[in-house]
This record gives C-alpha cells, structure tokens and sequence, in this order.
C-alpha cells in the first residue's frame, strides 16, 4: 500500500540515490584527459621551443659522455645527468633528446600531481584542477630542469607514502625521496636532514611512549632506512660537500645581477661576478664572509628578494607557458582557458574563506597534516635558495605544486561538500570541455607570435647551420674541436665528440693568449660574443674582426645574418690541436 511521504520532504529526497561511478573509472578517465591535453600542449616542440643553454646543455653533455667520463659530483646534480643518460637510450640525437626529455618530464610531473593529490585525499574534480593548472602554467617549462626530476621523485614518495600508516615508516620514505631528490637539486639535502629529524623523533617517542621493540617492523624500517642512505651517500656522494664552492659562486652571481641592475655598469654578472663581489665585500670566498664583511650590502640583497618573493611564486603559475599572460595580450582561446583556471582557483579560494570556521576541525585530519608537514620541510631550502640568492622560477616550482595541492585538500574537505553533486558535474564537464578544446599548441603558439617559428629558435638554428658544415663528422677518433662561444652549451647539442670552452673571466688575458691557451679551432661569431665584456675593448680581438684570415682563419657565414663561423685554416693547425683538416 502505497504511503505519503511526510510533510516537508523535499523533491530531491523522493529521487532514487545516484550510482556512483567506481573511483578508478573516475580517475581513469582525469589522467587520460591529462595526457591528451599533455599531447595537444607539447607535441612538435622542436618547431617552435628553441633549445636550453648553459646549465641545461651541461646535464645534457655529462649525460651523454657518462659512459666514457666519471659521475659529477653530488653538488652537481648526477642524478639528472644519469636520467638524461637513460633517456639517450631512446633518443641518441642530442637535439631530440632535449625535446623529449622536456616532453617526457612535463607529463610524468603533470600525472604524478594528480595521483598524489588523489592519494593524500584530493577529490577528483579539485586533484584534475590542480595539475591542469600546473601543466599549463610557466612552471614545467623553465630551464634549468633537474627541479622537474625532483619533483617527480617527491611525488612518487609522497604516493608510497600515503599507503603507510605509520608515521616512522612515512617519513623514512620521505626523507629517503629528499634525500634522492637532492641528487637533483642539492638544496633539498637540508630538507632531508629536517625530515629525518622527525623520523628519528618518531622512532623514540614510539620507543619511550609506546614501547616497540627494536626486533619487528620498526627495526626494520630504521635498519632499511641508515642503510638506503649510507650506499646513496656511498655511491653518489653528499649534495652539501660543495667540492668547487658551487654555493658561495651561485651567490657570487646572483648578488653581481642584482647589484648590477641597481647600479648599471658594463661588468656582465654571470661571468664578471668576482669583480663585483670585491668591490662591495673585499676578498671574501663564502657567504659568511660576505655576511660578516659588509652587512649592510648582504641585508639589501636579502631584503630585495623578500620583497620579490611573493610576486615570483605567483607570477610563476599565474602565467602561462611561452609567456602566456592572463592580463595582457589577444584574446585567443589560449588566454580564455588561462583566465577560467585561475578563475576557478580564485573561486575555490574563496569558497574557503566563507566555510573557513570548518577549517579547525579540518585541519585535525591526517591526511592534511601529513601534508602541511611536508610542505613546511621542503619549504626551508626553497625560502632559503630564494632569499640568500634570488627566487628564481626554478627554485619555486615544488613550492607551487604543493601549495595547490594543499590548496585541493582543504577544497575538498572543505568547499567542495557544500557544493551540490549537479554543480560539481556541470563544473567537471566545463573543465573537460576547456582542457580538451582551449589548450593551445605551444610551438604553434610561439611561431604565430614571433611571425614564424625560426626567430625563436636562434640556437636551433646555429646548431643546424654548423651540423650542416660537416665539422664533427670530419673529425678523427679520440679528437675533439675547441670552439669558442658565448652562449654556453653548443657542444651538447653537436654531440659529445665536440668541445666548446665556455667563457670566463680571466683579468688580463688577451684575446689572442686565450686562443692559444685553449688551442682554439674555431670561432662562433654572434653579437654575443661581439659584446662579451671580456673581448669588446680588446684591440686585437677587433683586429679580428675586421681580417679574421691574419689570424689563420676561414669565415663561413651562417643562417643568420652577420653570425659566422670561423674555422682555424688547415695550414695553421698545430698537431696536438684538433685532427680537423689532417688526413
């Protein structure tokens, strides 16, 4: 006998309950949507993403010569340059290993976001969100790009992790996913050093508190984690040993470049910063020196990058990638898709806000403290790196990603319940419709914005233009031809049998001393190199110049118009420097 409902009862409660899609059909379908749009963003990158310089092209080279030279050391980032080693496998040719090794980071680093945030509790729809927004922010595609490798090596921690329920075995495997990131980016030493610190303290609170016996799981756990760290530290070296003084020489230029674009000068930061560093600290050689010998001057340049600290981490993700702004420029669907993410994260923001007395019994939730812990570790090295040297996009990029991701945690413990499941669906849908049809191809994007794809591609293009002279080919086993340059990083992209010196500052060596003293066979002629500090006031270098065959030189012009270059002349080749031309 059929009843009334009772009085009030609303509409939606007589409805029979919806059946719930199986969550790995969910998030089946979100990743295949991610690598879609990872396709449509990043394929044919060769035609319009010019090639990576400097230190880039440096992993790249120590990558492709490991099999014949040693390991870098660990301040050095080996752990990068032995990825790069195994990508060769698959791409022997320099030029599309740098491709595919950018394709290949951005979407591991994209499907990695999403999982971790699934697995440390986001909901579908806020954990798509926020990988898309990473994906399609500058973040992946800024050079140079061991921080992608570390990333993806605490995203890959952070997902084992979540399947532990202890907190000694949860942090053993973080610290030992910093430890291994480390190899990459050496600052986050410092965060493993914090992160084994608390697992330490949770091994003895377990042993004071809780009584556990050294003999079972915990003993395990703390006798597989000292013997993890011992052969890593054994096989790759420690990232803090700072061999060559990599950290008071990163500090060295970054303070030139900010010193320099306050009080203009001819003096080139990057590769003149001793002289800058002596004229405002003396003849210091570590930051502590430095610190102690003009405060004043060490506290301006800290607080200068305080001051630009928030405005770069923003920056970072709020543009797009190939320098897409959401404020500026057409109106294509590229900035459209841009302006509704950010949109939808500005919304999500202040969902927050307006549920934020939820927020106290929120934040009591494991998952989400387990997070917030992990943010604050990893957050250490980066505000340090940023602060003592400068926040560069590179050093803020985890930072991001793991503020969205808490960002998605708090949304869905939070925001997105009191959202009803038709809007959640009708939202979902927009955001599959945008990311499948408003992501932009990036190398198109860049060859309509520049007109074509070559005025973006300057070093792609002298890298071609010189292959197609036939240079290396030509040269004998086991000989190698120096040439010299100053963009830094030509070598790793005409195979690993050529070698370029790079350019640094020598006082008081003249251009034809340096010729000798590296034996140079060749001469890349740029404007670059035309206005490199170290030769523009050097008279003998514009004796070159002006009638390079004095000095035993052949010009062979290039793609581009007034580049050349110029190749020692057979007959003035000495015989232990380069086998090109002998037969």
């Amino acid at each position: 006998m059929h009843h009334p409902p009772p009085p009030g009862t609303s509409l939606e409660a007589l409805e029979p309950p919806a059946r719930a899609r199986p969550s790995w059909l969910v998030d089946a379908g979100c990743l295949a949507l991610l690598l879609v749009t990872s396709w449509k963003l990043l394929h044919g990158l060769e035609h319009g993403v010019d090639l990576a310089m400097w230190d880039e092209a440096d992993y790249l080279r120590r990558g492709l010569t490991l099999s014949w030279s040693h390991l870098p050391a660990a301040e050095w980032g080996p752990l990068y340059s032995l990825w790069y080693t195994a990508l060769s496998r698959l791409w022997p040719e320099p030029v599309a290993l740098h491709y595919a090794n950018l394709q290949v980071l951005c979407v591991l680093t994209t499907v990695g976001a999403y999982v971790f945030m699934r697995r440390m509790g986001a909901r579908p729809l806020l954990a798509l969100l926020g990988a898309a927004v990473y994906l399609l922010s500058a973040a992946p595609h800024v050079p140079p790009r061991p921080t992608l490798l570390a990333l993806l090596v605490l995203e890959a921690a952070l997902v084992v992790a979540s399947f532990l329920e202890s907190k000694e075995e949860f942090w053993a495997v973080i610290a030992t996913g910093l430890l291994v990131a480390s190899f990459a980016r050496p600052e986050f030493f410092l965060a493993f050093l914090l992160a084994s610190a608390l697992f330490l303290g949770w091994l003895v609170r377990g042993a004071v508190r809780e009584r556990h016996t050294w003999r079972g799981r915990t003993g395990a756990v703390a006798t597989g984690f000292t013997l993890g760290v011992v052969l890593l530290l054994q096989g790759l070296g420690n990232p803090f040993g700072d061999t060559k003084n990599r950290r008071f020489y990163a500090f060295c230029q970054h303070f030139a470049y900010q010193h320099v674009r306050h009080n203009p000068s001819p003096v080139d930061p990057w590769n003149q910063c001793p002289r800058v560093i002596r004229s405002v600290f003396g003849e210091v050689d570590s930051v502590g020196a430095a610190l102690r010998a003009n405060p004043k001057a060490f506290l301006w340049h800290v607080g200068t990058n305080v001051k630009a600290f928030a405005d770069a981490s923003l920056s970072l993700f709020a543009q797009g990638p190939g320098g897409l702004s959401a404020t500026r420029g057409p109106w294509d669907l590229a900035r459209v898709e841009r302006v509704l993410l950010l949109a939808a994260l500005g919304a999500l923001g202040l969902g927050l806000l307006w549920r934020w007395r939820r927020w106290r019994s929120t934040l009591a939730e494991p998952r989400l403290q387990r997070m917030l812990w992990v943010l604050a570790v990893v957050e250490v090295p980066t505000v340090l790196s940023s602060l003592l040297l400068m926040p560069r996009a590179h050093y803020l990029i985890i930072q991001g990603v793991f503020v969205l991701a808490l960002l998605m945690l708090l949304g869905s413990q939070v925001g997105v319940a009191a959202v009803p499941r038709r809007v959640q669906g009708a939202v979902g849908g927009l955001l599959t419709l945008g990311l499948a049809l408003l992501t932009p191809n990036l190398a198109e994007r860049l060859s309509t914005e520049t007109g074509g794809a070559p005025a973006r591609q300057v070093h792609l293009q002298r890298v071609r233009a010189i292959e197609a002279l036939g240079l290396v080919e030509r040269l004998p086993p086991g000989e190698q031809l120096p040439l010299l340059e100053a963009e830094g990083g030509y070598d790793a992209y005409l195979g690993p049998r050529s070698y370029y010196p790079v350019l640094h500052y020598t006082p008081g060596v003249t251009f034809d001393a340096l010729l000798r003293e590296h034996k140079v066979a060749a001469i890349l002629l740029t404007d670059a190199l035309r206005r490199y500090p170290r030769f523009r006031d050097d008279p003998l270098f514009r004796s070159f110049l002006a009638n390079p065959e004095d000095f035993g030189f052949t010009l062979f012009p290039l793609a581009a118009r007034g580049e050349a270059l110029a190749l020692l002349s057979p007959e003035h080749v000495e015989p232990s420097r380069t086998g090109l031309g002998r037969r």
